[in-house]
């Protein structure tokens, strides 16, 4: 090993080579700094345990909803009514079990007079038991508020309850205003509370209400809600699949009976699933940060190609002062003691370095990608982590210091005082040198292509037009707390309570189209794009004739203002009059794709479209363009209609203001208040932000892969022109000799390039099997890989590119000048 003395001595060396030093440390600590970071995002998502006791015994029951063709329709649904009986009379399977339901839309704190925005989710105490909620003050939900209780009672958030209400602890035991309702307040949920991301990432909930108040706990039979979940821990966690197959036919059989008399839905079925919880909470983010850790691994391995061959050029520069040592005793041991202290000094800067650019990608991702990535939250560094990170630290210093060690030949280094001749000592073998640029162009080749495959994707989405305008337009979603028409009232007076909602609604927009900041406003269930990303949905068939012919859609209803306030596009037909709406006339305007599901040219003016039932029928009057926005749901343009009908209860205010101009939520509810108290703005939310956020994996995807494309290259070009640049060295006066004897600069020039090319080629060859090799292995996957010329031949042309100007600059210190300059070794 070494001494103290080595490791001074070596700091004293490093620090006469300041460039060396620096070139190496930062190289290493920023690819080291994002293989560490990578390595932890996957760690925390695939591996780390969850914060729950008996993690692996919690599952998250729902049903995928099948089609007549046996296609998944949806992944997660829930038949609310056969859960409500089923949670009677659990499994023998089960130690505990929960009911859990959120709201679609935020409501808001009616007690308070700026009327704040809150997320709510709905369950029994169960849910409090199986992650053991910490209360900072009261208690966590009883028995006795059970399902069927009707208790109105809620648990807080401490971050609401800090924000809103002052941190007072005399609110327990008081009421707050939720909806229509008072709710008393029993609990304060402690800030340590780690939720369980059951709807996504993106969500925290604010308020826990009892289950028995979510707008589902009512469904009739045959009704699905996506909005719903089942929870439950296991006795034993081994018998997941036990209790999930004892659960499947009970399920599938109750939903057959609920829909016989229902005919759109025959042939339809449910298929009961109980997910791991980790499963459920993962989502579908492990094929996107297992290839963020592969990316970072190569960039790692370009950067220790580099750092190699920076290593032994230095070793090489060492030749003579080594030699000295060991004409003066030095033993092979004691020329590697200097060698690791160096490697020591270098690694450690490194490495905290690595520390620092870890905890940097940990806060942009954060803040950038907290809406996609589950538990970024907890991204840190203990134990597994910082032993990952030292543990890959000390493996290349032990290759570093091995390939160096191969080069010290302590017998040459013992004889080469007693030689003058040029170039003797200790050298990078010709082999080593091909060796090393073959493995960059390979490595960086890989990381090009797979890195450009990706940047062109995004960019070619970020460039397409969505189909929509979105500057200075607004979600206005609504607290709507109009009672809910019963259900045992007659069709006709329950579609008399909800039209009176849209007509008051209606009156609410007229009046906001009179305020001066205002340009347009509209009056619908959803915009092009909405916040949360969800959306109406209405299927038609062509002819009462084919029933099973059914046509799906993402349904808008709305007025004559909703298309020209986002300046959608009509390819045929015309608008909704005023007329029209007031009527809630059965016409139809569609888009693009549903036309041509229709007909295959896509002229369907005049043509009828019915509801599944037959009932009722709809005149198409308009064609509209398609959307270009894959989200979640769909990654292409799906079928889209607009109707006149009623909105029910996902009311929303589309509003377009003037350029410059700004308004907030006390002015809409001025507005409302003039129509009726039963409505509140509960927030406003940008359609340029919902686009954003829907184009955010976009634009992450273009960052990162831009990232990679410029550090990879920076790398290989650093690293293939040190080695060009010290086999020039070498050959220096061979160089100037045939300079001397008439050799012209492009020769010499020539010469090089068709010598460096060799092994660059040799390179790119072996990338080109290897990523050939990989794509034949994703054809046997699920996984949807799009291939373009461009991403291929562009980082092929770059490394050539390199391969060409590093050779030049490698060797135009020589030619440049006269040849005794290289025959003196100046």
């Amino acid at each position: 090993m070494f001494t103290i003395k080595d490791l001074s001595t070596a700091l004293y060396a490093l620090s006469k080579a300041k460039g060396y030093a620096l070139t190496v440390i930062l190289t290493l600590g920023l690819t080291l700094g994002s293989l560490v970071a990578m390595f932890n995002l996957n760690y925390q998502i695939l591996a780390a345990p969850l914060p729950y006791a008996d993690e692996e015994q919690l599952v998250v029951g729902s049903t995928a909803w099948l089609d007549k063709d046996g296609t998944v329709m949806y992944a997660r649904m829930l038949p609310v009514s056969i859960f409500r009986q089923y949670y009677q009379q659990p499994s023998e399977q089960l130690s505990d079990q929960a009911l859990y339901s959120f709201s679609y839309i935020g409501m808001t704190l009616r007690d308070l007079p700026h009327s704040p925005q809150v997320q709510i989710a709905y369950t029994t105490p169960g849910y409090m038991r199986m992650y053991q909620m910490p209360l900072l003050h009261g208690r966590a939900f009883s028995a006795e508020e059970d399902l069927g209780s009707q208790q109105p009672v809620a648990v807080l958030s401490e971050k609401i309850w800090r924000e809103h209400y002052n941190a007072d602890p005399e609110l327990v035991g008081r009421s707050v205003h939720i909806g229509n309702q008072q709710f008393k307040v029993v609990g304060i949920a402690g800030a340590e509370f780690i939720e369980p991301g059951l709807t996504g990432p993106a969500r925290n909930n604010d308020i826990w209400l009892p289950w028995d108040f979510s707008i589902g706990s009512s469904f009739g039979p045959g009704d699905i809600s996506g909005a719903h979940l089942y929870l439950a821990k296991l006795k034993d966690a081994s018998q997941r699949q036990v209790f999930e197959q004892e659960l499947r036919p009970q399920v599938a059989s109750q939903y057959q009976d609920d829909i016989a008399a229902l005919p759109s839905q025959a042939g339809r079925s449910l298929v009961f699933n109980a997910d791991p919880l980790r499963l459920v909470l993962e989502g579908d983010s492990r094929s996107r940060t297992l290839w963020m850790l592969a990316g970072s691994l190569l960039l790692l391995l370009i950067a220790a190609a580099n750092i190699t061959n920076l290593l032994l050029s230095r070793a090489a520069r060492q030749q003579r002062s080594m030699s000295i040592q060991a004409a003066l005793g030095a033993q092979r041991h004691h020329l590697l003691g200097q060698v690791l202290a160096e490697l020591s000094w270098l690694m450690s800067s490194a490495l905290l370095l690595a520390f620092i650019v870890a905890e940097g990608a940990y806060h942009l991702l954060q803040l950038y990608a907290g809406a996609m990535l589950p538990r970024l939250a907890e991204l840190g560094f203990d134990w597994p982590i910082l032993t990952f990170a030292v543990a890959v630290s000390l493996l290349l210093a032990l290759g570093f210091a091995a390939l160096i060690s191969r080069q010290i030949n302590y017998r040459a280094l013992q004889q080469n005082l007693q030689s003058s001749g040029k170039g003797s000592g200790v050298q990078i073998s010709s082999r080593t040198r091909q060796v090393l640029i073959g493995a960059q162009v390979m490595l960086a080749a890989m990381l090009l292509i797979c890195s450009a495959q990706v940047l062109l994707q995004s960019l070619q989405q970020l460039r397409q037009q969505v189909g929509f305008s979105s500057v200075d337009r607004y979600q206005i979603t609504i607290d709507n707390i109009t009672a809910t028409p019963d259900e045992s009232l007659p069709p006709e007076q329950r579609r008399a309570l909800y039209r009176q909602q849209k007509d008051e609604l209606m009156q609410v927009r007229d009046i906001l189209q009179q305020h001066p900041a205002v340009q347009a406003v509209s009056v619908s269930n959803y915009p092009p794009i909405s916040f949360d990303g969800y959306y109406g949905s209405a299927s038609f068939i062509p002819s009462p004739d084919s029933p099973n012919q059914q046509l799906f859609s993402r349904a808008v209803f709305t007025d004559q203002f909703y298309l020209p306030l986002f300046d959608i596009k009509l390819l045929q037909g015309r608008n909704f009059t005023a007329q029209e709406v007031a009527a809630q006339a059965q016409v139809i305007i569609i888009n693009q794709v549903l036309a041509q599901q229709l007909k295959p040219d896509g002229n369907v003016l005049g043509e009828m479209l019915y509801s599944t039932d037959g009932s009722l029928t709809f005149e198409i009057i308009g064609v509209s363009a398609n959307h270009h926005l894959p989200d979640v749901w769909s990654a292409e343009e799906t079928g889209r209609s607009y109707l006149t009908r009623n909105i029910g209860t996902t009311a929303n205010l589309q509003l377009q203001l003037k350029p410059g101009m700004q308004i907030d939520k006390t002015a809409i509810n001025q507005a409302m208040a003039q129509v009726s108290p039963h409505y509140r703005a509960a927030n406003m939310h940008s359609i340029e932000d919902n686009v954003n956020r829907v184009l955010l994996s976009n634009y992450l995807a273009a960052a990162v892969t831009t990232s990679l494309v410029v550090l990879s290259f920076l790398l290989a070009a650093i690293g293939i022109y040190g080695v060009l640049s010290y086999s020039v060295q070498l050959r220096r006066f061979e160089l100037g000799v045939r300079m001397a004897i008439g050799a012209r600069p492009v020769t010499i020039l020539q010469q090089l390039l068709g010598e460096n090319l060799k092994p660059v080629l040799a390179g790119l060859v072996l990338a080109a099997i290897l990523l050939a090799a990989l794509w034949l292995g994703l054809q046997q996957t699920t996984l949807i890989v799009e291939l373009s010329a461009g991403g291929f031949a562009l980082p092929l042309l770059l490394i050539v590119l390199l391969t060409v100007l590093t050779s030049l600059l490698s060797v135009w210190g020589i030619i440049r000048k006269p040849a005794i300059y290289a025959l003196q070794g100046r």
